[in-house]
């Protein structure tokens, strides 16, 4: 166990602990963000305008899930892995298939490589520095809930959306060389907020307290079980079989 270097408490490790479990879940509501994110950047990057993919950038809840992967890790937490896994999964293949049928049909109207295109697969060592400073300061907000206001900025600071939208922009373009690059960002970018908030968690004295984590996930599979067994029953007349 690593001796915890940040000063906290263990209420506060709790509440994060709680809290990334909750924004993390994966429902209806998280895919229906991330999928008018996606169409939202989508349609910035079309057009070339920063703005409006900055806008798609604050929608997008791709932050929280990343960072429950990197605490899942800080406490050796199979079950919180996998979970964040599967959701960033779906995630990447939801923003996918989305910036790729939006681009897709609206191809006809001159779509073509533009520059803030470019600006989204430009890979160098300053985008790993970015996303990892990002990743510090993300996970710190998360434990210490007074600064948790930074998280959107940190949303539109490390660029998490914009390059995996141009995977999809890219494909539909049959872009071989900007759907390499830019997957190749979002990577880079992934892997600095994951190793960043992992090292924080670490850090916070996280590493001791998988057994909070695990039963707050058991809790939330039950939860979850209760609501299919409660549409059953709906869907069967309200007989209970």
């Amino acid at each position: 166990m690593i001796k915890p270097v940040f000063f906290t408490n263990f209420f506060e490790q709790k509440k994060a602990i709680e809290s990334l479990i909750r924004e993390s879940r994966a429902n209806t509501s998280f895919y229906l963000f991330l999928s008018i994110a996606a169409f939202i950047s989508t349609l910035g990057f079309m057009v070339n305008n920063a703005v409006v993919i900055s806008g798609g950038m604050l929608v997008a809840p791709l932050l929280i899930p990343i960072l429950s992967l990197g605490m899942g890790i800080a406490m050796s937490s199979m079950g919180a892995i996998g979970r964040a896994m599967k959701t960033l999964a779906k995630s990447v293949v939801t923003v996918f298939l989305i910036s790729f049928l939006t681009a897709f049909f609206l191809s006809g109207t001159g779509t073509a490589i533009t520059e803030q295109m470019k600006f989204a697969s430009d890979l160098n060592i300053i985008t790993f520095l970015v996303a990892f400073a990002s990743g510090i300061v993300a996970a710190y907000s998360v434990v210490k809930e007074s600064t948790y206001s930074v998280l959107p900025s940190i949303a539109v600071t490390v660029s998490l959306l914009p390059p995996l939208s141009v995977v999809g922009i890219a494909a539909s373009l049959f872009s071989k060389d900007l759907f390499a690059s830019s997957f190749t960002l979002f990577l880079v970018n992934f892997l600095g907020i994951v190793v960043a908030s992992t090292i924080v968690f670490a850090l916070f004295g996280f590493s001791g307290l998988q057994s909070i984590q695990e039963r707050r996930l058991a809790e939330e599979r039950e939860e979850e079980r209760r609501q299919r067994e409660m549409k059953e029953i709906v869907r069967h007349g309200g007989v209970r079989r």
